[in-house]
């Protein structure tokens, strides 16, 4: 066993103790619980930034992920797998919000409020990291979605199609028609093929 694979079991073993300890409630819940938060909450808020493109949303969204994972944290089970039941709450209520932010900017739309537009950089040029996170940010949001999970969550497709409920080879397939759009969207922006790197 590598050392990182210790550390990961390590990691496991200790959230499955503090989700035990969360779900008997009372004050040692609470204190195991804020313990989860401090050792979570930077992943987080990093995989909702990349799902939503702000990081005030991020921190929003990761808030009221771990409001719903404490109030239902005996649906945890042995606690060994928070970390995912986490993300799978969290990718939810992104959708969740990413779908009520569209359906209010309509609705400014139509009322004859002007929803904020986004402004492009000066220079009229991005470049490198930059252009990556914008392309990104144009992409459907599935795509977006499973992007991040595996390029920036480095997930494995088995564990890509149970966060996102769907079968492995749905999972395949949509990660692979996702890269498809990621590169044609970054070529139109004046990228060039093979700048992406792994994307």
């Amino acid at each position: 066993m590598t050392e990182v694979e210790v550390e990961v079991d390590v990691a496991v073993e200790e959230d499955a103790a503090l989700v035990r300890l969360a779900a008997g409630r009372g004050l040692k819940g609470q204190l195991a619980f804020e313990k989860l938060v401090d050792r979570h909450q930077h992943w987080l808020v990093r995989l909702l930034i990349h799902l939503l493109g702000s990081q005030s949303d991020a921190e929003d969204v990761a808030q009221e992920a771990f409001i719903r994972a404490f109030l239902a944290i005996e649906d945890c089970g042995d606690g060994s797998r928070f970390r995912g039941w986490l993300r799978v709450i969290a990718r939810r209520l992104a959708f969740n919000h990413r779908r009520d932010a569209r359906t209010r900017a309509q609705y400014e739309e139509r009322s004859g409020v002007l929803a904020p537009r986004s402004v492009a950089p000066i220079s009229g040029q991005v470049e490198g990291r930059d252009l990556l996170k914008q392309v990104l940010g144009e992409l459907a949001y599935p795509y977006r979605e499973i992007m991040v999970l595996r390029f920036v969550e480095e997930l494995p497709i088995k564990e890509i199609a149970r966060v996102l409920e769907i079968g492995e080879s749905a999972a395949k397939m949509r990660l692979s028609r996702a890269r498809a759009e990621f590169q044609r969207t970054y070529e139109k922006k004046g990228g060039s093929r093979g700048d992406t790197g792994r994307a």
